[in-house]
């Protein structure tokens, strides 16, 4: 134990007598009879140890956290109360320095954090004395320290994924998406979507500082695996002890989770719909016909969506997996990895930030993010112009009539041209004219009309028409 005295200050000296059932703060106070006086004698509050929270036993209801020697009274039948300050939060603490174990780790948690670091708090103790009623203070410690050391495992700014589908090395490790903000200790969940293409495939995790040194160290702060190797159960325990690799059976695409606060790992196999289906004030929340599409089926939802708010009621949306149903709908809470670009979380509805009109999607659903990117214009561009993306006498006006970009009296020949949006190649469209894709092929189709629909309305496709 630490042996430093810190002395009580005599706040006064106060009785405290018989008063009525109704609490009367000392600011206002009633009437009594004079109360008899209590002289109090010296005190003190000495430090412990270190708390450590690795210490604490599961069910343990109260943690010493001071020595206190009570300042004497002049009569035994006051009994004084105490409270510790610890910063600029007050809990109750009995008088052999012990305190509630839920009211010190709560503390600790929401101003620090979980991470296994030392903290050294400023605290204080004040005695109190009371009839049930109403309580005056009647002293205050000096500050002393109650320094604590919160229970957590190691846990690294970033992981990668290795194993037989990607690499085994850092040239060809994936790395794991960190969910949430701040502290990996306050967030300590990662994820990663991957995709394997041939069955037993088998796994092991490397943690930010192996990947950026010795790829292979073990230890408590290197490589994290299964603790049986050849694991194929979908969810299970993680150790840095020996660790070992587990085995995805069956080829497909995978979502894990590995939670390194508790070291575990749960996998989940994905299956998507082909479409999700877009519902909004556009339409008065009554209709679900534009649409986003994955072609690969792969979670990963791209496509042009219109945007409008003609009843007042907002830039608002949310999505559909089965057109017309709310059952589990994707919406705000969703997007565990974030929301960007053009878009913002709407408190449980999706908000555009940029103005009524045409915003091109990508929405991942294996990832858990969404990106929005309002298009300010859409141009055609090809050998006709020299492919230039930013040629303004080639932008096309949009139709919001029949959900179509049009334009008259162009120019494009059968030597090649695409579509392009906001000046520039990030986002453009080619392939068949039924059938158009990002990236897609030049379009060899000569004609001065030309319409382009985007939002999958009234077809499966992107598609256009060129006369």
């Amino acid at each position: 134990m630490m042996t430093k005295k810190i002395l009580f200050g005599i706040a006064f000296v106060a009785s405290v007598a018989a008063c009525t059932d109704d609490y009367k703060d000392w600011a206002d106070p009633q009437v009594v009879p004079a109360p008899n006086a209590v002289s109090f004698g010296s005190g003190s509050v000495s430090p412990v140890d270190v708390i450590k929270f690795a210490d604490i036993a599961d069910g343990q209801e109260a943690v010493k956290v001071c020595n206190i020697t009570a300042p004497t009274a002049s009569d035994e039948a006051y009994t004084p109360s105490y409270t510790i300050t610890l910063g600029d939060m007050t809990y109750n603490v009995n008088s052999d320095g012990t305190m509630a174990v839920g009211d010190l780790t709560s503390y600790v948690n929401t101003v620090y954090g979980k991470a296994p670091t030392q903290r050294d708090i400023d605290a204080t103790i004040e005695a109190w004395l009371g009839n049930g009623n109403t309580a005056v203070k009647t002293a205050t410690s000096g500050s002393f320290k109650v320094s604590v050391l919160p229970d957590a495992p190691f846990i690294d700014e970033g992981y990668w994924l290795v194993g037989d589908f990607a690499s085994w090395d850092a040239g060809g490790a994936l790395p794991f998406t960190h969910v949430g903000s701040g502290s990996v200790y306050d967030a300590p969940t990662f994820t990663i979507t991957f995709t394997t293409t041939a069955d037993n495939q088998y796994w092991k995790i490397i943690p930010q500082n192996n990947y950026a040194g010795d790829f292979w160290k073990e230890g408590d702060t290197g490589v994290v695996g299964t603790l049986v190797d050849g694991d194929t159960s979908m969810s299970g325990s993680l150790t840095t002890n020996s660790p070992q690799a587990g085995k995805i059976e069956k080829a497909g695409i995978y979502r894990m989770t590995i939670d390194m606060m508790n070291y575990t790992y749960t996998i989940e196999e994905l299956a998507f719909n082909q479409f999700v289906y877009f519902i909004g004030a556009t339409d008065g929340w009554g209709a679900s016909d534009q649409k986003l599409a994955t072609p690969n089926f792969d979670g990963r939802y791209t496509g042009f969506i219109y945007i409008a708010d003609p009843n007042g009621w907002g830039l608002e949306f949310k999505f559909q997996r089965v057109a017309g149903s709310w059952d589990d709908e994707i919406n705000s809470g969703t997007f565990s990895a974030g929301i960007t670009g053009d878009f913002e979380d709407g408190g449980g509805n999706i908000r555009a930030t940029a103005g009524e009109g045409i915003y091109y999607i990508t929405l991942d659903l294996a990832a858990g993010s969404l990106h929005g990117t309002k298009i300010n214009n859409m141009n055609l561009v090809g050998d006709f112009n020299g492919w230039n993306a930013g040629d303004d006498a080639q932008q096309m006006t949009w139709d919001a009539e029949n959900y179509c970009y049009v334009i008259t009296g162009a120019g494009v020949t059968t030597a090649g041209w695409k579509f392009t949006a906001n000046n520039d190649w990030s986002i453009n469209l080619g392939g068949a004219l039924d059938a158009l894709v990002q990236d897609g092929s030049n379009i060899e189709t000569a004609g001065s009309t030309i319409k382009l629909y985007p939002t999958r309305k009234t077809s499966d496709n992107i598609f256009c028409t060129v006369e």
